[in-house]
């Protein structure tokens, strides 16, 4: 994409003069809408099974951004890429508040350039520089006045656009491929095992505690600052990410200190959302491939009497029965112990292990592919 840019003149500017800050809260409305999560964001796209129909009164107090076509949404959180350029179907959705709504201005700035300023390391490295916050640290208003831009002439930004348009349509192919990968893994399951709740082979059935070890994540002080530093990555819900096997890299990591009072788990283990603003994100999974600390919003389960892979392919299959108790209108928990009463099927460990010999097959075929939208 930087060959894009050689020998072109640029203006280095402040984020703050190039664009608008927009977006309006909700309006009361009739019937329902689309509520979108920025956990319902992959990158540059929707999950539309990640996306919550709302209805006014029963909308979580997150949902409550109205944008217009045109505006460009951007995910306020450190260390998350999530971009959304606005068009007229779109603009008909509430989204979260997770994002910041911006609208490039006309003398300077095309919405499809400003579209992929926001999606180049360039911005998001200086957004990860200025967020801030105790908790979840992410970009204010003060924050974005201190990030500079550097923008092509007006000119030949719509030139500039197709280009990157057309390496997008490309990326957007390989994603196609990697859900394919996905759907051929969930069906090679239903084969072996038919549905985990309906248990049409009649499979011996056990609670997940008497399956695993189910341990729920902490916080350790803030107050305490020794116990944060560089020594083991402290994974948080946005690390797990539908179509990724493992987490991504925390973009906060633990003191020796830290890790002695929170919670870890080494690789093999599942690593569960099981408190989110929305009910399409409780019950992510993904595996560890690495020891990892965990904050309090995930479950982690250490299996006992599966495999791993088997496991997590189970879980992504039981999405609506995980799900099934939880009301949102109080608050979006999937408890440890709820967790643990949950009971699902347990095959003969040969036949899990034989189902994991396909997804490791299947998932070197997914990371030649990744690989080379890395390299785009």
């Amino acid at each position: 994409c930087k060959l894009i840019f050689v020998g072109m003149n640029m203006q280095n500017l402040l984020f703050t003069e190039c664009v608008d800050l927009v977006g309006t809260a909700c309006l009361p409305f009739e019937g329902t809408r689309k509520y979108v999560s920025t956990g319902a964001v992959d990158t540059d796209r929707i999950n539309e099974a990640d996306v919550e129909i709302v209805d006014y009164l029963g909308k979580p107090s997150r949902a409550n951004l109205m944008v217009s076509s045109g505006d460009v949404l951007f995910a306020k959180m450190q260390g998350t890429k999530k971009t959304l350029l606005i068009d007229e179907q779109l603009a008909q959705h509430i989204y979260s508040t997770g994002f910041c709504a911006v609208r490039a201005r006309s003398d300077l700035l095309t919405n499809r350039c400003l579209y992929h300023i926001l999606s180049s390391h360039m911005f998001l490295a200086q957004k990860d520089k200025n967020c801030s916050g105790a908790t979840q640290k992410a970009i204010t208003n003060a924050g974005l006045g201190k990030i500079q831009i550097r923008v092509p002439d007006l000119k030949k930004q719509d030139g500039i656009a197709n280009q990157l348009d057309y390496i997008v349509s490309i990326l957007e192919k390989q994603k196609q491929q990697l859900s394919a990968f996905d759907d051929l893994i969930k069906a090679r399951f239903v084969e072996m095992f038919g549905d985990p709740k309906a248990n049409p082979f009649h499979f011996k059935k056990a609670a997940l505690k008497e399956t695993c070890i189910v341990v729920t994540g902490n916080t350790p002080s803030r107050a305490v600052q020794e116990y944060y530093g560089e020594f083991i990555e402290w994974i948080k819900t946005d690390n797990i990410v539908s179509g990724r096997l493992n987490p991504t890299t925390a973009t906060e990591y633990l003191s020796e200190a830290g890790m002695r009072v929170g919670r870890t788990v080494d690789a093999g283990s599942i690593l569960m959302a099981c408190i989110a603003g929305s009910i399409a994100s409780i019950g992510k999974v993904c595996i560890t491939d690495r020891k990892v600390a965990f904050n309090q919003q995930i479950n982690a389960i250490v299996p006992k009497d599966y495999d791993s892979l088997f496991l997590h392919a189970m879980l992504q299959l039981s999405k609506e029965y995980l799900v099934e108790e939880i009301n949102m209108a109080l608050k979006g928990i999937l408890s440890k112990s709820k967790l643990e009463e949950k009971e699902f099927i347990l095959p003969p460990l040969e036949k899990q292990k034989e189902f994991a010999a396909f997804v490791e097959q299947i998932d070197k075929s997914k990371s030649v592919i990744q690989k080379s939208s890395v390299e785009i």
